[in-house]
């Protein structure tokens, strides 16, 4: 065995000054007496707090660069560790030299003096500002990401029941509904074009309704967004950039054009009512985020929108008559098996108004068919203004019409009659400048309460037969139905 020789070590242990090794140690390092009171710092303390104000204010400089938030927090701690004798950690800011204020974590331990008896606490505190952020940053991101998939959940149930919808109108409830929850603390407006284009009309509100401050009708000239195609915002430009539909009171808000397929169908507006209290990174942050969520909102409203519409349209054609746009017979046979079952149901009257233009042919054949055409056109129109909004006036035929009114009595079903008979009378026409001759009607009635569901079909089917009979007589006389019994009414 070889003899390895061992060098002698440059220093030893007791030779090694401890004070000195804690001084220039590369952690803040501290130790407190039994009442508390910090008797030695190094000097990573000093220089992190500022060798001045640890000369000037001794142990006092520590509580000193404490946050203000902080300080109770930390003397909680404190009493607890005296009291207890415990060892601590805990998590505080303390100010730097610079002003800045940095977060640190603490941990004391107790220790013993040579009698056994408790000293005091030394220490180490760590500048965990960076983990902090990090930490921070983390969970912003996380909560970023849950509000986000929040958000996306709420404009994909948006979706669905657009999808589902019928109408156009039947939008505007749900859109209403979920924009409320999408923009919360916000205030907004759903706005669409009208048929000629000429104005955009405020179709729905959320929010605070009472504080809106966007017009509800508005000229596109009027709306930075409708002229240039896309979205405007405004952010604090004290009203330089403001759109004219929109009044004082409002210093942030977003309007974002709805456009779908080449087409813009509206605009969607939201006001920011509680912008004004965030400021700077915090409130530019909280607007750019919200015009992302706009511009989504906006989109998938386009094409719900634009489906409905096409939808409307190829409905409209299915059950309107192109010549006068009233429903056709296709239409009043669905509509009128229909209200003969709610009137069996619900106990309520329905009435019926049929009408036949006399000599419609002889008119055609003296002044042609755009004479005969602008007849039945005003014709109809003078049906649209005359009856409820609820009754189902229909072309039955070539100059002949029907009106369906639920939930009418016999008595206003008849004063109807008479006052459309007095109307066609006083009704003056001219075609190419000149007065065509007056317009004569042949006018049936019929009135139905009292029915048994299982009555109904045949009704129907009793209805549409005395339809094509008095259509083919041509005669002023129609029926009166009370349950399956048949008389006679002189109407017209």
């Amino acid at each position: 065995m070889s003899e390895v020789n061992l060098q002698k070590p440059a220093i030893t242990l007791e030779e090694i000054n401890f004070q000195t090794l804690a001084e220039d140690a590369p952690v803040t390092l501290w130790l407190t007496d039994i009442h508390g009171n910090i008797i030695f710092t190094n000097n990573q303390y000093k220089n992190f707090i500022g060798r001045e104000k640890v000369e000037r204010l001794g142990g006092k400089a520590w509580f000193n660069a404490l946050h203000p938030d902080d300080r109770d927090y930390c003397l909680t701690v404190f009493k607890d560790a005296f009291e207890t004798y415990k060892p601590f950690t805990m998590e505080y800011r303390l100010r730097r030299r610079d002003g800045e204020y940095r977060h640190f974590i603490d941990h004391g331990e107790p220790y013993i003096d040579g009698h056994g008896r408790f000293a005091g606490f030394v220490g180490s505190s760590t500048d965990i500002t960076e983990q902090k952020l990090s930490e921070d940053e983390l969970k912003k991101s996380h909560q970023e990401l849950t509000q986000y998939n929040y958000e996306m959940n709420l404009i994909n149930q948006l979706n669905s029941y657009l999808q589902v919808c019928r109408s156009v109108d039947e939008t505007y409830p749900i859109v209403s509904y979920y924009a409320e929850q999408i923009f919360p603390d916000c205030t907004g407006a759903l706005y669409l074009f009208n048929d000629k284009k000429t104005l955009v009309e405020s179709m729905t509100t959320w929010g605070i309704i009472d504080d809106i401050k966007s017009a509800p009708v508005i000229a596109p000239d009027d709306c930075w967004s409708l002229r240039q195609g896309k979205e405007h915002t405004t952010l604090d430009n004290d009203g330089r950039l403001r759109c004219k539909h929109v009044g004082d009171g409002i210093s942030t808000y977003i309007s974002e054009p709805i456009i779908a397929q080449g087409e813009m169908l509206g605009m969607l507006h939201i006001e920011f009512n509680t912008a004004k209290h965030k400021v700077g990174e915090e409130k530019t942050y909280y607007v750019e985020s919200r015009k992302r969520l706009v511009k989504i909102t906006a989109d998938n409203l386009a094409l719900s929108l634009v489906s409905l519409k096409l939808k409307e349209a190829l409905q409209s054609q299915s059950v309107r008559d192109p010549l006068t746009f009233l429903f056709n017979r296709r239409f009043m046979e669905e509509s009128l098996e229909r209200e003969i079952h709610r009137c069996a149901r619900a106990q309520h009257g329905l009435g019926l108004i049929m009408s036949d233009i006399d000599h419609f042919k002889k008119f055609n054949d003296d002044y042609g068919h755009d004479a005969g055409d602008l007849v039945l056109v005003e014709y109809a129109n003078l049906l649209k203004t005359h009856f409820r909004s609820s009754d189902v006036i229909c072309r039955y035929g070539g100059e002949e019409f029907i009106i369906i009114m639920p939930d009418i009595d016999r008595e206003n079903l008849i004063k109807r009659a008479a006052m459309l008979c007095q109307e066609i009378s006083s009704l003056e026409l001219l075609y190419q400048n000149k007065p065509l001759p007056p317009i004569t009607e042949s006018f049936g009635v019929a009135y139905l309460h009292n029915t048994l569901i299982e009555k109904a079909d045949i009704i129907k089917r009793q209805i549409l037969l005395f339809m094509k009979q008095k259509i083919m007589d041509g005669i002023r006389l129609w029926f009166l139905l009370q349950s399956l019994l048949v008389f006679n009414q002189v109407v017209c």
